[in-house]
């Protein structure tokens, strides 16, 4: 059995949904934020501040998210299930098609050994949680890759940097071999701007665990209250579920 799957099977994982995702490991006290939460602390840069004002209005640019967003889940549970030896008769628009080609050239072009998908990775003391997309071994190498829809944005390398902590730790909390550590991180950009042959993007990306602890840290400031308390999953009202009034049926019919 893999270090990680064991460790995850004694140490299950619980979360809490609201406007941040929020995660822990059963019997810890503390809960973090989801990756992608500690993300929006991170200004995606120029080109996507130009793609925002070409979109016309706020409503209109969340609408293109939206529908970006759909997309990409589809495709994501696409490429799960072929990765996972799957036949997929597929009947959906070219935007998904040409993207689920890409994978498939892909896949032609590197044969991964798939290892792991869509793992969820938390632990004491690390400040966020997260799923990742893959681990497969490539030329001998333990590779985390994640699927991305969309273009390159420079937090992309701050995503798989976290993925990549969360799962190092794990590894050296079991005391298994450092082998079992991931030794590259890659973005694959799936597209459909492609005419003649798909041509997936491969993109390798860095490791940053400096700038990582700046952005959960600046996360963690930005959602402090008044009083610098760190922010904490907010616990939602329980509200009733069988009501009756005072008046039965017969005594309001009394009445009348």
């Amino acid at each position: 059995m893999h270090p990680i799957t064991k460790w995850l099977q004694t140490n299950k994982i619980i979360s809490k949904e609201g406007k941040t995702r929020w995660y822990s490991v059963l019997g810890s006290k503390n809960w973090v934020p989801s990756v992608t939460s500690i993300l929006s602390a991170a200004d995606k840069g120029e080109y996507f501040q130009k793609w925002l004002a070409n979109q016309g209005s706020w409503e209109n640019a969340c609408k293109v998210r939206d529908a970006a967003a759909k997309r990409g889940t589809i495709v994501h549970e696409i490429s799960e299930d072929l990765l996972n030896g799957e036949e997929i008769v597929l009947d959906a628009e070219a935007d998904i098609v040409k993207r689920v080609m890409c994978l498939e050239q892909w896949y032609d072009d590197y044969q991964p050994e798939v290892i792991m998908q869509e793992v969820m990775l938390a632990f004491p003391g690390v400040r966020y949680a997260g799923r990742f997309d893959i681990l497969a071994r490539i030329d001998g190498k333990n590779v985390l890759i994640d699927i991305k829809t969309g273009g390159y944005y420079k937090s992309h390398d701050l995503q798989a940097t976290m993925y990549k902590v969360l799962w190092d730790t794990i590894i050296e909390d079991t005391g298994a071999d450092k082998s079992y550590m991931i030794d590259e991180m890659y973005g694959l950009y799936l597209n459909d701007k492609w005419k003649k042959k798909p041509n997936p993007t491969f993109k390798q990306l860095k490791f940053l665990p400096d700038v990582v602890e700046g952005t959960v840290n600046l996360w963690y400031w930005l959602n402090s209250d008044y009083r610098g308390n760190a922010p904490r999953p907010k616990e939602s009202m329980k509200l009733p579920t069988n009501f009756k009034l005072g008046v039965t049926q017969d005594e309001l019919e009394n009445l009348l």
